[in-house]
C-alpha cells in the first residue's frame, strides 16, 4: 500500500528537477597516437542532431499524450478493446503549472517529456486499480485523506509565502530603523594568542602565566607596536609553528563574531578590547573604522528577512490557535526535547518547487515533519483519472 502511494505522489518530484543544472558533457576521447580525430559532421563521425521542440506551435486542443488501449471503464466493466484516450496540451499544461510554480520558470523539454511518460504510466495503473475497485478500499481512502490534508497544508504554506513575498518599502525602512545597530559596520584587527598545550619542548604555562602574557601583548598593542609583529611573536612564544593568522578581519557587522565577542561592536575607533579567552586561545580586537551601511546596500537582505518574519508570525498564530493533547496512556510520555522522532508517513514528498519555510515554522503537515567566524587554526493521490 505504501509503495503504491509513493508511486502516486512521486510524479510531482519529477518537476523538482526542472531547475537543476544540466550535466556536463563528457569531452571527446583523444584519438590514438598516429591517427587523426574525425571532425564533427565528417563521415564516420556524424553529429547527432535533436530538434528543439516548440510547444507554442502545438494548438491547445491538440493531444500531447495519447493512451492506446486505455480508457476509463464504466460501472466496473473492462475497457473495450482498441480504446484510445488522450490528454490535450491545455490539460497537460494545467497539470504542470499546478505542480511547477511560475516563479521557477518553464519546464525544460527533457523534464517535460520524462514527466509525461511517468504520468501516462500512472494513468494506466490508476485505471487498472479502479477496475479492481481499489478506490473503495478502506486503506486507500485513509491514504487519500492523509494526502489531501498534507497537500492542503503545504498549499497553505505556499499561499502565505506568496502573500508576504513583496514587503513594502515602508516595511523595509521600518525594519532598518528598528535594527540600525545591526547595520553599523566596524573594520577590525585581531590578535590571536593560542594556548600552549605543552608541545615543541615548551612547557604548558599556568593559567596565571598565560593571562599575564596576554595582557602584556595587549599593553604593547595599546602602546603602538605593530599587531602583525605581536601576532607572530605570540605564536612563536606559545610554541606554535604554523604561520601566524592575518590580523586583518576586514569589515564586520553584529552577528559575524562568536557570541561571547559581540561586545566588540560597542567599541569606538582605535579602541582595543580586553582579552576574550576560551579553551584554545585568547583574542584581542581593535576597531580601525566605523561605517553605517546604507539601506540601499542591504535592502534585498532586509526584504527577505521581513518576508520570513511575517511568514513565521502567521504560522505561529495559526499553530497557537490549536493545542494538541496526546493520550500519554496510548502514546507514552513526551520524549526529551533533544530526541527527534519523525512522523509516520506514506512516502509523501513536499510539493514540487516549494522549498517551504524553516521546518519549525511550517504548518504541521502530516508527513512533512512537524554565522559566527570560527577561530583560525505530482498530483493529489485521489485525483488521478484517465483523460478524455
Amino acid at each position: 500500500m505504501l509503495r503504491f502511494t509513493t508511486l502516486v505522489v512521486a510524479l510531482s518530484c519529477a518537476m523538482a528537477f526542472a531547475q537543476q543544472p544540466a550535466s556536463q558533457t563528457t569531452p571527446p576521447a583523444q584519438a590514438p597516437a598516429g591517427q587523426s580525430a574525425s571532425m564533427p559532421g565528417m563521415p564516420g563521425n556524424p553529429t547527432p542532431s535533436t530538434p528543439t521542440p516548440d510547444p507554442n506551435k502545438v494548438p491547445m486542443n491538440e493531444p500531447v499524450i495519447t493512451l492506446k488501449g486505455a480508457c476509463q471503464a464504466k460501472s466496473g466493466a473492462p475497457a473495450p478493446a482498441g480504446c484510445v484516450s488522450s490528454l490535450t496540451r491545455e490539460q497537460f499544461e494545467k497539470l504542470t503549472d499546478a505542480l511547477q510554480p511560475a516563479e521557477r520558470g518553464p519546464v525544460p523539454p527533457d523534464v517535460r517529456r520524462r514527466f509525461a511518460t511517468q504520468y501516462a504510466k500512472l494513468l494506466a495503473f490508476a485505471d487498472a486499480a479502479r477496475q479492481l475497485g481499489l478506490e473503495n478500499d478502506p486503506r486507500v481512502k485513509q491514504v487519500f485523506t492523509f494526502a489531501q490534508n498534507q497537500i492542503l497544508a503545504e498549499s497553505l504554506n505556499q499561499h502565505y509565502r506568496e502573500e508576504y513575498a513583496h514587503p513594502t518599502d515602508q516595511q523595509i525602512q521600518d525594519y532598518y530603523n528598528q535594527h540600525q545597530k545591526d547595520y553599523v559596520e566596524r573594520t577590525l584587527q585581531r590578535i590571536i594568542i593560542p594556548v600552549n598545550q605543552g608541545n615543541n619542548d615548551k612547557a604548558k604555562p599556568t593559567e596565571e602565566e598565560f593571562k599575564a602574557y596576554v595582557l602584556k601583548i595587549r599593553e604593547r598593542w595599546v602602546a603602538g607596536e605593530d599587531p602583525a609583529t605581536l601576532e607572530k611573536e605570540a605564536m612563536e612564544h606559545m610554541g606554535v609553528s604554523t604561520a601566524a593568522p592575518d590580523i586583518n578581519l576586514g569589515a564586520r557587522r553584529p552577528g559575524s563574531l562568536p557570541p561571547a565577542h559581540e561586545s566588540v561592536f560597542e567599541m569606538k575607533v582605535n579602541e582595543i578590547s580586553q582579552p576574550f579567552s576560551d579553551a584554545p586561545a585568547a583574542y584581542i580586537y581593535k576597531v580601525t573604522s566605523i561605517r553605517e551601511v546604507p539601506l540601499s546596500d542591504v535592502k534585498t537582505q532586509i526584504s527577505q528577512t521581513v518576508q520570513n518574519q511575517m511568514f513565521k508570525d502567521k504560522m505561529d498564530e495559526l499553530q497557537a490557535a490549536v493545542t494538541p493533547v496526546l493520550n500519554d496512556a496510548y502514546f507514552g510520555p513526551e520524549a526529551p526535547p533533544t530526541m527527534q522522532h519523525g512522523i509516520i508517513q506514506p512516502g509523501m514528498p513536499p510539493m514540487p518547487g516549494h522549498a517551504g519555510p524553516p521546518q519549525s515554522h511550517a504548518v504541521p503537515a502530516p508527513g512533512a515533519g512537524a554565522g559566527s567566524a570560527p577561530p583560525p587554526g505530482t498530483p493529489a493521490a485521489g485525483s488521478a483519472s484517465t483523460p478524455k
